[in-house]
């Protein structure tokens, strides 16, 4: 709570205080904070002293004001560059975020014609379709879809399933490239129950391939991220005129 009798400025001490609720879950992210009158209220300072504190917590991102609605624990977004191949979990190192993955369903079936073609294998050879949820920091953060020809690795449903790449990489297999098309789309009921999110919410899907050190196709891949965390990054460059 706010000490008059220290030296430390009202509007400091106020800011260390929703900070401290931040991170121990009071406040939580994308949730909103009491007012600037109960704020002022609760601590006995003045309104223009809450609202000094307030402002420089938007300033340094932890809170976002939405016009008449209040005031917001931000929610983080991520960062990424779409320039560059890397893993969920290398992304996450990358970022600085924990990182995790839960298993949703695992199976195999038969490559129908069209996936047979994208897959470059005979029609009704076997795959894997392998959904997991993707956390960081221990929140649902994607929900990625990997379908992979069986041939690569026979046994894979016997393995722990929550980090792939590393599994191929002991393998021998090392996947080198991708080709993504982004694209908006809203939630599905089961998407929103697995991100906890609303029905409709929007997402940033991600579909493509990855391939192998040698070209082959290696992983069909379907991402739906969360579109409020996440945002990529691509540097364009014009062609040079004829």
């Amino acid at each position: 709570m706010i000490d008059k009798h220290s030296r430390l400025p009202l509007y400091v001490q106020l800011k260390d205080w929703i900070i401290e609720q931040i991170e121990k879950g009071q406040f939580k992210e994308g949730g909103k904070i009491p007012t600037e009158h109960t704020l002022s209220d609760m601590h006995e300072i003045s309104r223009p002293t809450v609202r000094q504190a307030l402002s420089e917590l938007v300033q340094e991102g932890y809170l976002v004001k939405k016009r008449g609605l209040g005031t917001y624990v931000a929610v983080p977004t991520f960062t990424g560059d779409a320039n560059v191949f890397r893993t969920f979990a290398e992304e996450m190192d990358y970022l600085g975020f924990e990182h995790d993955a839960k298993v949703i369903t695992a199976k195999t079936y038969q490559a129908s014609v069209e996936l047979a073609e994208a897959l470059l294998i005979s029609a009704k050879e076997e795959v894997y379709e392998i959904v997991r949820l993707r956390l960081a920091n221990g929140k649902p953060m994607a929900i990625r879809t990997s379908i992979i020809p069986v041939k690569f690795f026979p046994n894979l449903l016997e393995e722990d399933l929550k980090n792939l790449y590393s599994l191929f990489e002991q393998k021998g297999i090392y996947p080198a490239r991708s080709r993504k098309w982004f694209q908006a789309v809203s939630a599905t009921n089961e998407e929103a129950n697995l991100l906890q999110v609303a029905v409709g919410a929007p997402l940033l899907l991600w579909d493509g391939m990855v391939y192998t050190e040698e070209n082959q196709p290696l992983e069909k891949v379907k991402v739906c991220y969360l579109g409020s965390h996440f945002r990529f990054e691509i540097e364009q460059t014009r062609p040079p005129k004829e």
